[in-house]
């Protein structure tokens, strides 16, 4: 019993010496943008570099942040961007961790929204958290509610956005999860982060609803999931042009109208 060896319990195996040559390569890549818009993160890369499990996690890492370079069209050269040095380090530490595909997309968008010229905008620190406690199959319902929801843009010139509800066959589609108890407990979690619109436990509101034999899934985004959505997926851009023409205009002259005049004639009032 004492000669048996346990070793590679995370598989990161694969990233030791050959590994290791690899994301030597991936660092040369990246460095050049870091040493831009955040050069703290280049101390924080060199001193991952010394075991597989470091490795395993700065390879996650470079990955994230090679996203975040496509996003903001970073060529090499000058970028009057910054990253705050709260948000960035937080950021890099919260992906290390993630290896899955499109969690990865999210957070290089946010490190890619959060750089500002200044480089002392926080604000992001919000989704930092929100980010982090989301699993895979979360970021794809997240990524389909706020595709396919109806949006507002409301006289004060807020964004919410309309009730959705899928079936049950529509969110296996989405998610790739068939097992009723995980989707139910996913959709418990979005609502008790407030990604989900709130609701009673017999109407739903948010999930399933107990009496609905059908089992259809009140998927409705709240307006800190859109805003989640945004900052994954825009580098400055204002949020009502981001959303552009997938805005409705509420207002009591226009309520209808998705012309451009009328959400221009929203933004404009005073």
């Amino acid at each position: 019993m004492d000669n048996i060896e346990i070793k590679d319990l995370l598989g990161i195996e694969p990233y030791g010496e050959i590994g290791l040559e690899v994301t030597k390569a991936s660092i040369k890549g990246i460095s050049s943008f870091l040493n831009v818009v955040f050069k703290p993160g280049l101390q924080e890369l060199g001193f991952m570099f010394s075991d597989n499990v470091r490795r395993w996690r700065l390879k996650n890492i470079l990955r994230v942040l090679g996203k975040a370079k496509g996003k903001l069209d970073f060529d090499g050269k000058q970028l009057n961007l910054t990253a705050n040095a709260r948000v960035g380090l937080s950021i890099m530490e919260e992906c290390s961790a993630v290896d899955n595909d499109e969690l990865q997309d999210l957070w290089a968008g946010l490190f890619a929204s959060s750089c500002t010229p200044d480089g002392r905008d926080d604000s992001n620190m919000n989704f930092v958290d929100l980010l982090r406690r989301m699993s895979s199959v979360e970021a794809r319902i997240l990524d389909y509610a706020c595709k396919h929801s109806k949006k507002y843009i409301y006289p004060s010139k807020l964004i919410m956005a309309d009730a959705l509800s899928v079936s049950f066959d529509q969110l296996v589609e989405i998610t790739g999860i068939s097992d009723i108890y995980r989707l139910d407990s996913e959709l418990d979690h979005m609502r008790s982060i407030e990604l989900l619109v709130q609701g009673s436990f017999i109407e739903g509101g948010g999930g399933f609803s107990v009496g609905d034999e059908q089992l259809d899934a009140d998927i409705s985004p709240s307006a800190l999931a859109l805003n989640l959505y945004y900052k994954t997926h825009s580098t400055g851009v204002p949020p009502i042009e981001f959303w552009g023409d997938q805005l409705e205009v509420l207002d009591k002259d226009a309520y209808n109208d998705k012309s451009e005049k009328a959400i221009e004639k929203v933004i404009n009032q005073e």
